[in-house]
Formats: C-alpha cells, structure tokens, sequence
C-alpha cells in the first residue's frame, strides 16, 4: 500500500490518494511525515478515498519552513489540484498540531475549503496569531477544534469559547493524548465523524 503520486514543491513533500468526489488536504504536526507513526497518514488517505472516493492530500511539515510559507505553498498545491481536476466542493482540510495551528493562523485566506478539522493544535503557542485568523474566518467555513482530554493545550481551550463565533465549535475527546499513540482507530475516525458527518 502506498500513495497513488508523490509531489515535492518549495520544499514541501505531498502523497495523494485520486478519487473523484473532492479533496481532503490533510496537514501533519511539526516535522511529520507524508507517512506518520505507524503510517497513520497513509492509513487515514487510503480509507477516505476507499469509502468516500475522495483524492486525499497529504502534506509533511518542514520544521525548516517558516508557517505563513509552509502552509502557503500546501494550500498552493492543492488550488492547482483543484483547478486541474475541476473539484468545486466538497474540499476538507484536517490539520494536526502545528497544521491544525497553521489553519487556525491563515485559514480565512482559503474560501474554497468548506470545512476545517483543527486537532490538538499548540493554544499557548502564538495564540494571538490563531485567534485573529479565527476571528477572520469567514462565516460559510464550518471550523471545529477537537482537543483530547490530555492534550498540553486542553487546560487552555476555554479561550476559544470566547471568540463566540457561531461557525466555530470545540470539541473534547475523552481519554485522548495529544499524538493519538494508544487511540488509532480513534484518529483514523475523526475526518469521516467531523467533516463527512458519520457517526
């Protein structure tokens, strides 16, 4: 098992997963891989596309990339994607950590995702940075911040609650850690619970 195509772009590597029925970008955590511990990212991208037929998107996270960059050239890639397979909805983001921060950060600059899957991301780290990109989102973009209960950043979540923005939610994972090391199943069913509406 591996990816359909692999892309490298500003140095900035991607897998991809070709379906037919949209795209799902999937951002990992500071200095992940296209692949993941236990291939946890492979994993994720060959059941999105299997069970929806969904292209899934993977993009790694040079810790040596500044983020505005970092995240600037994977959402680069993925509108040529979308322009070359003419994809005009149902475009997902998940981000992971840093890549749940990065669409915190910049997300509003990305009108063609519909919605935004942010796990774990750092509160502490920058957040004014994510609260003005938060505060930006425009209010068609459907946001949900999951955090698991021994996430670093979950004794700091009430500060998303004060945003109040109605497209925005959080979310809380019972018993989960911040690398979903004992909870894959668990990881592997977050984008189809959150972004494609399954139970």
């Amino acid at each position: 098992m591996d990816y359909d195509a692999f892309l490298s772009f500003h140095g900035v590597e991607f897998g991809l997963m070709e379906g037919t029925d949209g795209l799902l970008i999937v951002k990992t955590g500071s200095g992940g891989t296209i692949y993941g511990r236990e291939n946890k990212y492979l994993t994720l991208a060959t059941r999105i596309m299997e069970r929806h037929n969904v292209s899934v998107m993977v993009s790694d996270n040079p810790l040596e990339i500044a983020p505005e960059e970092n995240m600037s050239t994977t959402m680069s890639v993925a509108a040529d994607y979308i322009a070359s397979r003419n994809v005009v909805s149902s475009v997902f983001y998940f981000g992971v950590s840093k890549g749940g921060q990065y669409g915190a950060m910049y997300g509003y600059h990305y009108p063609f995702v519909q919605k935004w899957l942010l796990l774990n991301m750092p509160v502490m780290i920058n957040w004014h940075k994510s609260k003005a990109g938060l505060m930006k989102m425009p209010t068609d973009q459907e946001v949900t911040l999951l955090f698991g209960e021994r996430d670093p950043s979950y004794p700091y979540v009430e500060l998303i609650d004060l945003l109040r923005r109605e497209n925005i939610k959080r979310v809380t994972l019972p018993d989960v850690g911040h690398t979903f090391s004992h909870e894959i199943d668990e990881f592997l069913r977050l984008a189809e619970r959150f972004l494609f509406d399954e139970e």
